[in-house]
């Protein structure tokens, strides 16, 4: 009888664990649900385009996206000329859109504009970002492809 008490003890306090590993796993992923871009990023792939034409391809520009809690912080190496990328700020993530409105930047970044509405395509584990912008009569699409590493 001693023994039917221990197995029945052990049964529930397994049970009990179940429950709670499963309680964690279901918070997790409404988590995720509620902002698929939470956590860090890691650039794969970047691309220029003038108009329709590629100009620039570059498979080695590393460069990183944190995303938490509405705050978004991003880095990428110094650039050829010993120039710093960075900035800090928050972000929102809504109807395939990003908006990041940077409040802290690294010196090259400083500009009248720190909000940037950036459409992007996103899958499970990675998104692609298409920034436009206009030089005369030139289409410039800057395109990132970042993959989630945590």
């Amino acid at each position: 009888m001693e023994n039917n008490l221990k197995i029945q003890k052990v049964i529930i306090a397994s049970l009990f664990l179940v429950f709670l590993a499963s309680c964690n796993s279901a918070i997790n992923l409404k988590k995720e649900k509620e902002d698929p871009l939470q956590g860090v990023w890691q650039l794969n792939a970047f691309y220029t385009l003038a108009n329709t034409d590629t100009i620039v391809k570059d498979y080695n520009k590393v460069q990183h996206k944190i995303y938490l809690n509405g705050y978004v912080l991003w880095n990428t190496d110094t650039d050829i000329n010993g120039i710093d990328w960075s900035g800090y700020g928050t972000y929102t993530f809504k109807n395939d859109t990003i908006t990041e409105t940077l409040t802290s930047t690294s010196k090259s970044m400083k500009s009248d504009v720190n909000t940037y509405v950036i459409p992007v395509d996103f899958y499970k584990d990675s998104y692609k970002q298409v920034n436009t912008y206009y030089r005369n009569d030139t289409v410039f699409k800057n395109i990132e492809i970042f993959t989630k590493i945590d």
